[in-house]
């Protein structure tokens, strides 16, 4: 939790947006990027009031919210996506707000981070379902892909995965692809990594799931 009344007003958010994009190859349509500041500000004003994110400035957000932006494109057109461990919604709120052809599932076991979750859907008319708290929640093959950004023991968490399609997509923001590839090994391959402009570690890897 931060001190209530130091939270970034929405225009500062815009100027950052627009000052850190083209370090990470983004070229953002104004109205996404307005809608992502606007997101980003509601983050830092909840944040002030429960334990959503660390203590850290306001520029980091926008860092991590431009991280999240760099996978919109690789999710398939139209698909339902779960966003695991979804936390303050990085990196599926910033994906579903580039990409308003799919339809995002938020999975949260914390009940505070699902509120605010709820909050930001019923604000901002995204398209995406009330936070779950569990991906046994979800039905069987209802996913076309999944998320998950800095999610503990994610190949426990995904298991076998019964709620993507067979052949569904499992998107990782990782520092590891490999590691994680091995631990994921008979369940899903990897199919492709993308490095994150400005790191050297972090990257996000597309691993699509083998068919039982």
């Amino acid at each position: 939790m931060l001190p209530e009344g130091g939270e970034a007003p929405l225009e500062r958010f815009e100027e950052w947006i627009a000052a850190r994009c083209g370090g990470y190859g983004l070229r953002l349509d104004p109205g996404d990027a307005k809608r992502l500041a606007r997101y980003l500000a509601l983050l830092d004003l909840w944040r002030r009031r429960t334990n959503l994110t660390g203590p850290f400035p306001g520029e980091t957000l926008v860092e991590h919210a431009l991280e999240s932006c760099l996978g919109a494109d690789l999710v398939p057109p139209g698909a339902c996506v779960s966003d695991i461990g979804s936390g303050a919604g990085l990196p599926g709120i910033p994906v579903a707000i580039l990409r308003g052809d799919i339809h995002l599932v938020p999975v949260e076991p914390r009940r505070k981070r699902r509120e605010f979750l709820d909050h930001v859907r019923e604000t901002m008319a995204l398209n995406m379902v009330p936070a779950i708290p569990s991906i046994s929640a979800l039905e069987a093959g209802s996913c076309e892909a999944a998320l998950a950004r800095a999610v503990g023991s994610i190949a426990a968490v995904l298991d076998a995965a019964p709620f993507l399609t067979p052949a569904g997509q499992f998107l990782a923001w990782t520092t590891d692809p490999e590691a994680l590839a091995r631990s994921l090994d008979g369940r899903f391959r990897l199919e492709r990594v993308r490095d994150v402009p400005g790191s050297e570690r972090r990257r996000i890897a597309v691993f699509r799931r083998i068919p039982a």
